[in-house]
């Protein structure tokens, strides 16, 4: 008599542990919710939004989770296509940022050396380099019109980490000579985050 073969689980998806940690604000517990549903390494907006609700904590003032939550996207990221790496880049930067910040120079200097070793944007050309650091002042100022809390959200959050990747690449890129102001992008992560804590109540 044939024997049924045994059927081999799947092994679970590793989805960070932050997102699978209820949140008190409303909307931030929806983008866990939504961002775990279909998580995935090998697709850009599943890690987007991982990325997203990271920016959501570090608004809500919840650094430490916020910093979790980034680098378990990071260290889980593998440079993949294109697209999907841009998105990584994301996590590695807000990493890289928060790692500084907490004073981690060796934690930040590996971050920082895995997006120059392959950058999300090239420094050449200088002309395309310079119209992507724009475009995150473009998701703000769009983000501040958006009559949808879940655009208004998501587009803040898309500016703070477009900015805080060449923030945090500005001193090993190699860069062209004033292509990268780290002040002005500052001023653009803090205007993105007072946009966050607006459209989220501040809790």
């Amino acid at each position: 008599m044939a024997t049924k073969k045994a059927q081999v689980a799947a092994p679970p998806l590793q989805v960070p542990a932050e997102l699978l940690i209820d949140a008190s604000n409303k909307f931030v517990a929806r983008a866990k919710i939504a961002a775990a549903k279909k998580w995935s390494l090998a697709r850009a907006e599943s890690i987007a939004g991982g990325v997203h609700v990271a920016w959501y904590l570090l608004a809500l003032g919840r650094k430490e989770d916020a910093r979790g939550l980034a680098d378990e996207i990071a260290d889980a990221a593998a440079r993949g296509e294109d697209a999907v790496w841009w998105e990584a880049a994301g996590a590695i930067a807000l990493a890289a940022r928060l790692a500084r910040e907490a004073g981690d120079e060796p934690r930040r200097a590996a971050l920082v050396a895995r997006l120059v070793d392959r950058p999300a944007v090239p420094a050449e050309p200088v002309a395309a380099l310079v119209k992507a650091i724009a475009e995150a002042d473009k998701d703000i100022r769009s983000a501040e019109v958006d009559p949808s809390q879940k655009f208004a959200c998501e587009g803040f959050a898309r500016g703070c980490a477009r900015a805080a990747y060449f923030r945090e690449t500005a001193a090993e890129a190699a860069y062209e000579a004033g292509t990268v102001n780290a002040t002005a992008l500052e001023a653009t992560i803090a205007a993105a985050l007072d946009g966050l804590r607006a459209q989220l109540g501040g809790r």
